[in-house]
């Protein structure tokens, strides 16, 4: 029977091919990016549980509390994770991490920039299980001056990755032997390219993180004993808190609040501030759960109703099967198992698509998802249950119309398309079309906000600026920074040059300020940057009231501040300027100046309270503003310049605007892949449309044909054949605008700045969409309308 089956489903694919490739190509199609969904979603849930031990580490958060302010931070303090392994045995081992950003990596003469490096305690690859091509877990950072790299930053200095085992290298002054050597992770929410011991710190350092509870500067992480024990520790946190942190802060009213994290959790689940690298957004996830859903859905429609168009077709073969014997049950069977063998040769056409696609995905989204993954037992069933279902689901409703046809009427002729199925064809035609439009409308929403965002004004201009990334730890290049300065404005193309700890994009850092308030100090917790004394003018930020930091007047160094306007607002002062305010006794001081209000981060949040401190001796980046129509001479002469007082450090640069447009990153991924799944439902569609007016023209070929006898013209009869489908493509215009307005609002509550939904943004979506219809059904119903009418009626 079975081979009886496999003979008519060639035959038919055979007698049928534009049918049969239109299927074919649209289930291939929906399958393929169901698929390519499939693997992003299972990648992202996948996030650190490479790691053995992930239902038993945990990170340790903190909440810092100023009256009814919370800064949720990932960092912590450097005495915690040792403190909580003494006190608590349910703890199996802690460990801290301190991010050290970018660090030259040098090896006799070969310098390279390395980002993402971290001091680590020994016991790190006990808890983070690596795979380890070179060294011994227990012992990799056991030493002072030991490091371990990961094989891709080996492999930038040796041919052989493993030859880099026992070299010494250089940061800074500081030299470092090879210990371990690591397969880099990329499902996991740290990804480091550099662990240095965290014994090479200095005694007094490490003596200083025993009792410091003040400075968070560490992700901490524990290792339980049992998975179940978190519950317990959480709720024994807040007494460690009161006794080891509280009496250690002394007299302040910041409070703290300790919270673990679940390993796995980390990625999609955090809201919390200074993460070393950027996480996953659940709400992507759903989201792209849901366009996968409907390309599947998509083909599947295309397939039910050409299947359910061409039934009449079958109706004969139907006939003489009933004759001689078939009952309704074998019918069934006959059709389910077409339309299953037609999804599963489907299935392999989408594996190849898959194959061809995976690479350019991967750059696309940014991962690097493995093409391994049709060899895991869980895919391959999964692909076979999604290959049944559609099978059975798209060909369900035309086995069950083919069967139910009479062997009399049949074989007379008489058979007529049910107007049920006409029916259900035009409501499948419409959500087929409501899909699209919903993904369509979607798509041009979030490319008009991401434009929005890039040309919103910021309140100071990041065109144009060249930010050189100044290496840690080299106090020469440091104190050289203002004849470097000098040096560079000497030509002509640089017009500004500044130094800055940070810069815009960049979390800042939160300190806790007494100010004057109704007469008396008070505490308030605020953002806070450290600048230079040309920064505002370098970055066109304008002085609402007060002055600028200013060479000629040393006490603006350590008891100078400069406020944005939210600041001054929120503190309630209507004149700032005189006000007292400070961290510490060294650092009291008044308000010089209060700047506009600018945005320093993304514009997902709203402008917040930002004090502005001058610290010219502590450098993370030069600036430099560059002429528009000299940009190769400015960064020749920078380069120069660098290499005359840094010739040990590479020149590490990029443009302000490109780094502050990274925040939108995720965004920008997603509006990439919506646009390209978009484009793919509106293709898959069409197709079915087409394949749709084929079987419409084919069946009115009399009809045609008369009234091309009568006098009809080729346009009206065109005109006659598009109208109905234009109806529909009308009707699904009706009903997407208000789900996609629905949905697009929801989505755009994540930014505090947003650009308003437009009515053009749905009539030019529903133009796009009728006028593709109009054009597909057009086709083939001008090449009906050309036929010689004599064909259509010589049995007439």
């Amino acid at each position: 029977m079975l081979k009886n089956y496999l003979l008519i489903f060639w035959r038919n694919m055979t007698r049928n091919k534009v049918y049969a490739a239109i299927n074919i190509t649209g289930l291939a199609i929906g399958i393929a990016s169901c698929i390519l969904i499939y693997l992003y979603v299972q990648h992202e849930l996948s996030y650190d549980k490479y790691f053995t031990k992930h239902d038993r580490i945990y990170r340790v958060v903190n909440n810092l509390i100023v009256e009814d302010e919370v800064e949720k931070a990932s960092v912590t303090h450097a005495a915690l994770a040792p403190g909580l392994a003494a006190d608590f045995p349910e703890i199996e081992t802690a460990l801290r991490m301190i991010n050290r950003n970018k660090q030259v990596l040098r090896l006799d003469e070969k310098a390279i920039t390395i980002e993402h490096a971290f001091w680590a305690d020994s016991n790190y690859f006990e808890v983070f299980d690596y795979k380890l091509l070179e060294g011994d877990p227990k012992a990799v950072l056991q030493e002072p001056n030991t490091m371990a790299l990961s094989k891709d930053v080996a492999a930038k200095f040796f041919d052989d990755p493993m030859k880099a085992m026992y070299s010494t290298f250089r940061i800074g002054s500081q030299s470092y032997k090879v210990t371990g050597i690591f397969e880099p992770v990329d499902a996991a929410h740290m990804k480091p390219n550099v662990l240095t011991s965290m014994s090479t710190l200095p005694a007094e350092v490490r003596q200083n993180f025993k009792s410091n509870w003040f400075g968070t500067n560490s992700y901490t992480y524990v290792l339980l004993s049992d998975s179940k024990a978190a519950a317990g520790l959480q709720a024994k946190l807040p007494d460690f808190v009161k006794k080891r942190i509280s009496p250690a802060r002394g007299n302040t009213t910041e409070r703290v609040e300790l919270h673990l994290q679940a390993l796995t959790d980390i990625h999609l689940n955090t809201d919390y501030l200074w993460e070393a690298f950027p996480v996953g957004k659940k709400s992507y996830i759903y989201i792209f759960s849901f366009v996968g859903i409907f390309i599947l859905l998509i083909a599947s429609i295309n397939y039910m109703n050409l299947a359910t168009a061409r039934s009449v077709k079958r109706a004969k073969e139907v006939g003489l099967r009933k004759v001689v014997g078939a009952d309704r049950s074998q019918l069934i069977l006959q059709f389910l198992s077409e339309s299953i063998l037609l999804t599963v040769f489907s299935v392999f056409v989408a594996l190849l698509l898959v194959e061809l696609m995976l690479p350019t995905f991967n750059s696309l989204s940014d991962k690097n998802i493995a093409s391994n993954y049709f060899l895991e037992p869980i895919f391959a069933a999964s692909i076979l249950g999604i290959a049944l279902l559609i099978g059975l689901i798209s060909g369900s409703y035309p086995a069950l119309v083919l069967s139910h046809f009479k062997p009399a009427d049949v074989l007379k002729g008489s058979t007529t398309p049910n107007s049920g199925s006409a029916v259900l064809r035009k409501g499948l035609v419409v959500l087929q079309f409501t899909i699209s439009l919903v993904l369509i409308i979607g798509t041009i929403i979030v490319y008009s906000q991401m434009h929005y965002l890039k040309s919103q004004d910021l309140g100071f201009t990041k065109e144009q600026v060249l930010v050189v990334d100044i290496p840690s730890g080299d106090t020469t290049i440091v104190n050289q920074m203002p004849v470097i300065k000098e040096q560079l404005l000497k030509n002509p193309k640089i017009t500004e040059a500044t130094t800055t700890v940070m810069i815009p994009g960049e979390t800042t850092g939160v300190i806790i300020f007494d100010v004057e308030r109704n007469g008396t100090m008070a505490e308030k917790t605020m953002n806070t940057i450290f600048v230079d004394y040309e920064f505002l003018d370098l970055m066109d930020i304008n002085l609402k009231a007060g002055r600028n930091f200013s060479k000629e007047i040393a006490t603006d160094q350590e008891n100078g501040f400069i406020l944005n306007e939210a600041a001054a607002n929120v503190l309630g002062w209507a004149d700032p300027i005189g006000k007292r305010i400070g961290f510490s006794d060294t650092t009291a001081g008044r308000v010089v100046g209060v700047v506009k209000d600018f945005n320093y981060t993304s514009l997902h949040s709203p402008i917040e309270p930002l004090v502005i401190m001058l610290a010219p001796q502590n450098n993370g980046y030069l600036m430099a503003r560059v002429s528009p129509n000299g940009i190769t001479e400015a960064m020749d002469h920078m380069q120069e310049t660098w290499s005359k007082f840094a010739p040990s450090h590479p020149m590490d640069y990029f443009f302000l605007d490109e780094s502050f447009n990274k925040q939108y990153r995720a965004e920008e991924k997603m509006l990439t892949i919506f646009g390209y799944f978009s484009l793919l439902t509106i293709i898959i569609a069409c197709m079915g449309l087409f394949g749709l007016a084929s079987f419409t023209a084919e069946q009115r070929t009399r009809e045609i044909g008369i009234r091309k006898v009568l006098g009809s013209s080729v346009s009206g009869i065109v005109m006659l054949l598009t109208k109905d489908f234009a109806l529909l493509v009308m009707v699904a215009i009706v009903l997407a605008s208000p789900i996609a307005w629905y949905g697009m609002q929801q989505w755009l509550q994540d930014f505090a700045y947003r650009t308003p939904i437009s009515a053009w943004v749905f009539v030019a979506s529903g133009l796009v969409a009728l006028c593709l219809a109009i054009v597909t059904v057009s086709f083939k119903a001008a090449r009906a309308a050309m036929t010689d009418p004599v064909k259509a009626l010589r049995t007439e």
